[in-house]
């Protein structure tokens, strides 16, 4: 299954004989192919952003000739990653949610042959989790999603990408806090076509930290090569008012949760393989693991929803070979 809408995303369950019947399936793979292990999809259903992808297994042996098994989506738009019960999927209509139905595509089963099957326990064994000795040393970068709000059109979206401030900086900066000492950033870039601040070593593991201050859910995609979720962290934040600039930046972050936040923030099992787009809820840090591995180039990265990547949600980064790094400075 594939994500192909523009904006939409889906939080499909299978309901059948009035209860869900989310234990049929098995999810094998993800956008880079197959996990290292199957498993169950999230309680409240199979939840797809735009562009992510599932390989699926759906089990109907055991069900009677004429059996309906329909496929309902509960995720409102624009979504912001709010849980809505499996079990109530059948009244997930919302038309202030835009909507309106919430049938996706309908199963009949037919009478065939019986048979067996069985799902092998280990899947992909060509990868693994990223060892603690190669996140050492790791480059961070932080990129802020913003949204400033215009009087004379709509709303401009923006990725602001941070830099360390030096300690005496004064200006638009912004804080993060989680614990001592805090961390202060200042914008390196904050549109398309600013000058080009990420330059990853092929090769090289890099921790990008994806820091989502707006309302809505966000799926980032990055090009080129797949990437490992590392962590999901709940942030509270402040912007005053005018903080959110063409170009600059004032924010304080902390690393804790917002008290009207009812997100669990919790990387599912299924988002454990090689992904290249995540979701990035509200009120959240998204921190994952990158390595590009082959080509040198220019590629981008940015927020699958088309219209806000065309809101200027994208920035480009070029991958180098180990060999041009001195020549860099």
């Amino acid at each position: 299954m594939i994500n192909g809408s523009n904006a939409r995303t889906y939080r499909l369950v299978l309901f059948g004989d009035e209860a869900p019947q989310l234990e049929r399936i098995s999810q094998i793979g993800t956008d880079h192919g197959l996990l290292r292990a199957p498993t169950a999809l999230p309680p409240d259903g199979l939840v797809l952003a735009s562009a992510e992808r599932a390989d699926l297994l759906v089990d109907f042996s055991g069900l009677a000739p004429g059996t309906e098994l329909t496929l309902l989506n509960t995720a409102a738009a624009p979504f912001d990653g709010a849980p809505f019960p499996a079990l109530d999927a059948e009244n997930a209509a919302d038309l202030e949610g835009l909507l309106p139905y919430a049938q996706v595509m309908r199963f009949r089963v037919e009478a065939g042959p019986p048979g067996s099957w069985s799902v092998p326990a280990e899947l992909a064994s060509d990868y693994e989790p990223p060892s603690e000795d190669a996140l050492a040393s790791a480059p961070r970068r932080g990129i802020a999603l913003v949204e400033r709000e215009l009087e004379d059109g709509p709303n401009m979206l923006t990725m602001r990408e941070l830099a360390t401030a030096e300690a005496d900086a004064g200006g638009a900066l912004v804080t993060i806090n989680d614990g001592e000492p805090r961390t202060r950033y200042r914008v390196a870039a904050a549109h398309f076509e600013d000058a080009t601040t990420f330059f990853p070593v092929l090769g090289q593991y890099e921790v990008w930290q994806l820091i989502n201050l707006t309302e809505d859910t966000h799926p980032i995609h990055l090009h080129l090569d797949p990437f490992q979720v590392l962590a999901r962290h709940p942030i509270s934040h402040e912007i005053p008012e005018g903080g959110v600039e063409n170009r600059d930046l004032v924010a304080t972050i902390t690393l804790e949760r917002d008290p009207n936040d009812a997100l669990s923030h919790a990387i599912d099992d299924n988002e454990r393989g090689l992904k290249d787009t995540i979701r990035v809820n509200p009120k959240e840090i998204v921190e994952i693991a990158v390595r590009f591995t082959t080509y040198s180039g220019r590629y981008m990265y940015h927020c699958h929803i088309l219209e806000h990547e065309d809101r200027d949600m994208m920035r480009p980064f070029v991958t180098m070979p180990a060999e041009l790094m001195p020549f860099m400075a």
